[in-house]
């Protein structure tokens, strides 16, 4: 159950790693110089810590129910979202600089990484801010949606020995995502990449 459980979660969270580097990529291509060695550097670990739960995995059965992840509601919300997050990291940006827009993804990965992504990308794109800031606003979203998946599953399972593990594989893959964009941000890798 304890690996099984891990497993999922990580899994998931490599997939919302790949999801949100193609969207950034998609609307900002330029931020790819920035997201990439983050988010690839957290999805390796993550991809150990799958590796390793691996062997300890018991085999017993079980079945997955899955809903559809697309709807009419959820397309809405998304809208929604994309919108505020657009709304909200222009204000903050225009008064706070960068800081502001790194402060609105990280509350938009509580909500929808997806979103707070589209929007940062978008920005961006528009030239309102930095392909480079978009990349790593992209990262510190991912992070933030990442370490969500804590309580969630503390809600569902209740276990704590699950709960536990899970807390010490997300907090290296945390760890890996913002060394890597603090050294980003202090060193201004991306942003060299992206004027060549």
């Amino acid at each position: 159950m304890i690996t099984r459980t891990t497993t999922l979660c990580l899994l998931t969270t490599i997939a919302m790693f790949a999801r949100n580097l193609i969207l950034a990529t998609l609307f900002s291509p330029r931020s790819l110089s920035a997201t990439l060695v983050p988010l690839l550097a957290m999805t390796l670990v993550a991809g150990l810590w799958i590796w390793r739960d691996r062997a300890f995995e018991d085999k017993g059965s079980g079945t997955l129910t899955l809903n559809s992840p697309i709807s009419l509601a959820k397309v809405a919300w998304f809208g929604l979202l994309f919108i505020g997050i657009q709304v909200g990291g222009s204000l903050l940006t225009r008064f706070f600089g960068s800081y502001g827009m790194l402060a609105t993804c990280i509350f938009g990965g509580l909500v929808s990484s997806a979103s707070a992504t589209a929007a940062a990308s978008t920005m961006a794109l528009h030239g309102k801010i930095s392909a480079a800031l978009a990349g790593s606003t992209t990262v510190l979203t991912s992070l933030t949606s990442a370490a969500v998946n804590l309580p969630i599953v503390w809600r569902a399972t209740k276990n704590k020995a699950v709960v536990s593990r899970l807390t010490m594989e997300v907090a290296t893959v945390v760890a890996t995502g913002i060394s890597a964009v603090t050294i980003d941000l202090i060193f201004q890798f991306s942003e060299l990449l992206v004027r060549k």
